[in-house]
């Protein structure tokens, strides 16, 4: 018998001092094939309009292009986190 886990990552978006940057809480830890040179950060980068993502403990931190608009760009963020 085969059971297949799917975990749900929780996530929070909070803003920062800069307007084109997010944080994003994570409420676990991500292996280095999701995160960092992964997966993840692959996704992440090819949405347009995103210019960087940064990963710590915890958290990562999306900085978005001046002329892109948050509202545009939230969904297929999270669309992304959903299918981790």
């Amino acid at each position: 018998m085969i059971f297949i886990l799917k975990y749900i990552i929780n996530m929070e978006l909070i803003d920062t001092p800069n307007p084109n940057a997010k944080k994003i809480l994570i409420d676990q830890s991500l292996s280095n094939e999701d995160s960092k040179d992964g997966v993840l950060e692959k996704k992440l980068n090819s949405l347009e309009g995103i210019s960087s993502v940064f990963f710590g403990p915890g958290f990562l931190t999306i900085l978005k292009d001046e002329d892109i608009k948050w509202e545009s760009i939230i969904e297929d963020i999270t669309n992304i986190f959903d299918k981790l």
